[in-house]
């Protein structure tokens, strides 16, 4: 009379176990016990008998599963359910060939758990992630992740299909509204030996944050590989009017070449150590980053590397600065200066940002075979640059070296005419470039009346 079981199963597919006892006249559920595609072999019914803990139970294995939906489900059940203590998922033992949640794909999933007083404590094996999480329900909740492997998964197919057909219905507008998100998020604490991101690896990742009122502070947020740390701490402000999301950023870098090798640019630059710092921030929360309505400063210093002869692509723009042309456009042959690439002392600027545009007015490099100054902006959405870079070739002093042919006096009475002159010579053959184009194609611009004007100079003195 007080106790009620239901059993249902679907086509051999999905068996459903219920138990209920009333309770001052209500009944109550105390157990749901679900099976997918279950195999006698995994010994399940054996486990699930033996777990008489008040919840749900989950096994079994399933070729897709779109948990999306799902929350959306138990939410409006939760939200209508006139029980006062709604049941949690206790036990999970479960196999997702695919696995949509959060507008992501995880593929080849492999959970399994058991509930505590606190939570829910879970070890995840899956292409994209592997590791131990812990739920905690208080509060808004928190997720205690402690994971060997954390690859951010891609877009779910028909989530991505959407997303391209919402940008195609006005692609006149461009503009976006951002609003306050009626969500509650949790705290994290979450650190990750290897982290992987649009097909790139970032070392080890550490996350700490914790919501407070309506907004959500990143208390530490940090990628750590041997070439360098990158640190930063912020905020996601989740004002009713202009949410915005804002970061303290520091750049510890150990080996800038290696660095761009990590993050696919290998062989660009060899060695560098500095720093970079600054404010970066954008509209909206921190899943809404957006490198067009990016805004901040940065500041960086570049000590002792060497930028290398780079293959066609990206790298080209660093093979202007390598000044691999440069030695074609003077009357005296320096091959030997720059036969290896830019050898520099030191690379400094401060980089102010924009919708995504980025300018800077004091880019300056150094190098015992030439400085550059570098002024202009590049666009990150567009991969497009707008560049005037000035190169001030050291070309004095291996020209006395040169003379040492002719003797010691004659190296030497060279040297201090360069020198009393005030370096004529370098000033004659520093020559300026106006570089546009896209990031894969820039193009160098030099104007023909400079370039007139330059070749003047160079045969006046030799007259």
């Amino acid at each position: 009379a007080n106790t009620d079981n239901i059993q249902i199963s679907l086509d051999n597919k999905t068996a459903l176990k219920l138990s209920r006892t009333a309770e001052n006249g209500k009944w109550q559920f105390q157990q749901a016990d679900i099976s997918f595609n279950a195999n006698p072999s995994d010994n399940l019914e054996t486990e699930r008998a033996s777990n008489k803990s008040k919840g749900i139970s989950i096994s079994g294995s399933l070729d897709y599963l779109d948990a999306d939906a799902w929350r959306y489900v138990i939410k409006n059940i939760s939200e209508k359910s006139s029980q006062q203590t709604p049941l949690t998922v206790k036990r999970t033992a479960l196999k997702i060939n695919a696995l949509d949640i959060f507008d992501r794909r995880i593929n080849n999933l492999k959970i399994s758990n058991i509930g505590n007083k606190d939570g829910l404590q879970a070890s995840i094996q899956s292409r994209e992630i592997n590791g131990d999480l812990q739920w905690i329900a208080q509060n808004n909740g928190k997720l205690i992740a402690r994971l060997s492997n954390l690859t951010i998964p891609d877009s779910a197919p028909d989530r991505l299909n959407a997303v391209k057909d919402s940008n195609t219905d006005n692609p006149g507008n461009t503009t976006k509204e951002f609003t306050q998100l009626q969500q509650n998020y949790p705290a994290l604490d979450i650190s990750a030996d290897n982290f992987e991101f649009n097909k790139k690896n970032f070392g080890k990742l550490e996350v700490i944050a914790y919501p407070q009122d309506e907004n959500w502070n990143i208390q530490k947020l940090s990628l750590s590989t041997p070439e360098g740390v990158i640190s930063a701490e912020g905020q996601w402000n989740n004002w009713i009017k202009n949410p915005n999301t804002l970061f303290n950023v520091n750049w510890d870098i150990k080996d800038l070449g290696n660095t761009l090798k990590r993050f696919g640019y290998p062989d660009a630059v060899k060695d560098g150590a500095g720093e970079l710092k600054g404010k970066l921030g954008w509209p909206g929360s921190p899943a809404q980053f957006d490198t067009t309505r990016l805004n901040g400063e940065l500041t960086f210093e570049v000590r002792q590397g060497q930028i290398l002869q780079v293959k066609p692509g990206v790298g080209r723009l660093l093979g202007l600065l390598s000044l691999q042309s440069l030695p074609r456009r003077l009357t005296l042959d320096f091959r030997d200066l720059f036969s290896n690439g830019f050898a520099f002392d030191k690379i400094t600027a401060t980089v102010r940002i924009n919708q995504g545009l980025l300018r800077s007015d004091n880019f300056a490099m150094s190098g015992p075979a030439a400085d550059v100054q570098m002024k202009g902006e590049t666009n990150l959405q567009k991969e497009t640059q707008h560049l005037f870079v000035k190169v001030l070739p050291r070309v004095s002093d291996s020209v006395s070296l040169a003379a040492l042919a002719g003797g010691p006096l004659v190296g030497a009475v060279a040297f201090l005419a360069q020198k009393v002159l005030k370096d004529p010579l370098n000033k004659i053959v520093s020559t300026e470039y106006e570089i546009i184009g896209t990031w894969d194609n820039p193009q160098e611009v030099k104007p023909a009346e400079e370039a007139k004007q330059q070749s003047d100079s160079l045969i006046s003195p030799i007259k």
